[in-house]
């Protein structure tokens, strides 16, 4: 299974929690876990449990124990590169779509991995596709920027950042035509970058940033 359509959401008012690339982190998982219960949707943008062969272990390394903390929440997943269908299994879920495309209120969402940028350009997709919202993981790099409307978003990783990075995930809110996007820290719970956007005529335009 490769693709997905995200089940359009109605209500104008919405909170969504993305993370991605904890590696089999449950220390960073742990930190995590005093977010949820602030958001009505969570999703995992892949690469779950293995550290992968180009990453050093992370702090806090337990795959097992953590696919079975995982399954105690509602977790909307976006299949990674490192993850194998043995991580499937052992999560307990059917097998996630490469990516996932859909609506909150009036913005339309791509979700995605990303390792497909290592070799196509991220610009070039992006002016492909119709959607408003961007959000893709796999650099470990938080990212927000603009382009001809559009926003692409990337919450970095709470486990194996990079770039001198924090260790980070995403919170996007959504209220009627507004979007306000913050980047936490999840080693001290704090936001430090926050940033809101409007919607008019289909496109996202910025109305406010602060580096906190």
């Amino acid at each position: 299974m490769g693709t997905g359509i995200l089940q359009r959401k109605e209500v104008k008012i919405v909170k969504i929690l993305f993370i991605s690339d904890t590696h089999g982190s449950l220390s960073a998982w742990e930190k995590i876990e005093k977010l949820l219960e602030n958001h009505e949707l969570v999703y995992h943008l892949g690469d779950v449990l293995y550290h992968g062969p180009r990453n050093p272990l992370p702090e806090g390394y337990n795959p097992k124990e953590l696919s079975e903390r995982l399954k105690n929440y509602k977790i909307n997943y976006i299949r990674g590169n490192c993850d194998a269908d043995v991580d499937i299994k052992v999560l307990g879920i059917k097998e996630p779509s490469k990516y996932s495309m859909g609506f909150f209120s009036d913005f339309q969402f791509f979700l995605l991995h990303g390792e497909t940028f290592e070799e196509n350009p991220i610009e070039d997709f992006v002016k492909s596709k119709d959607s408003n919202v961007f959000v893709y993981g796999h650099t470990h790099v938080p990212t927000m920027w603009e382009l001809d409307g559009k926003l692409v978003l990337n919450p970095g990783s709470p486990s194996l950042p990079k770039n001198n990075s924090f260790k980070s995930v995403l919170s996007v809110e959504i209220v009627d035509n507004e979007l306000t996007v913050e980047f936490i820290n999840v080693e001290n719970m704090e936001v430090y970058e926050r940033a809101r956007w409007i919607l008019q005529n289909s496109k996202l335009s910025k109305i406010e940033k602060k580096i906190l």
